[in-house]
């Protein structure tokens, strides 16, 4: 499963009612591509978001972003090895790909693209909102223009054990939709 670039997650979103609450800590403006929001205890409690991220096996959170996206966004792989983490988590991170945890909670189901390290793909979101995985430290992705979207960003640790039976579970149900990396030689 290593290969696996892109995948939907199979988790369910019917009773998602997200919303940024005003107190939450802005995180800046991830240049110029998104407005970004940190997601606080208060509105994961009070919008009953804790549903959602208990369906993913996640052990401990390390970035939870709210994001507005405001312009195409380039070429870019999520984590990279000059950014901020706790100690050892870049390593870690790359140890359990495809591990990058998005929920797309409004937008384009059309506007992401993943290089395969051959050719650039666009992927189809079978849904929105979504739930998708997506390899942080080597899937390199871009967004066509798409002034709607909104997503959240998931980062942290997770139980391997369920990462794999949930990964093997939306293989069967979305499998048509995944993008896995092309060996290049």
């Amino acid at each position: 499963m290593k290969d696996i670039l892109f995948l939907p997650i199979d988790i369910d979103l019917s009773g998602l009612r997200f919303q940024q609450l005003d107190n939450s800590k802005k995180s800046g403006s991830w240049q110029g591509y998104w407005d970004a929001s940190f997601i606080s205890e208060d509105t994961i409690k009070q919008t009953n978001f804790n549903s959602i991220l208990e369906q993913l096996p996640l052990t401990r959170t390390t970035r939870l972003f709210h994001k507005i996206q405001n312009k195409p966004v380039l070429s870019h792989l999520d984590c990279q090895s000059d950014m901020i983490y706790e100690d050892g988590e870049y390593e870690y991170l790359k140890s359990i790909e495809p591990g990058g945890y998005r929920i797309v909670l409004n937008g384009n189901p059309k506007a992401l693209w993943v290089f395969d390290n051959k050719d650039w793909h666009n992927v189809t979101l079978p849904s929105v909102p979504c739930c998708y995985v997506i390899n942080a430290t080597a899937g390199y992705h871009k967004l066509d223009a798409d002034f709607e979207r909104e997503t959240i960003y998931i980062r942290g640790y997770i139980d391997l054990d369920k990462h794999q039976v949930l990964l093997e579970r939306s293989l069967k149900k979305y499998g048509d939709y995944a993008l896995r990396s092309v060996r290049v030689c």
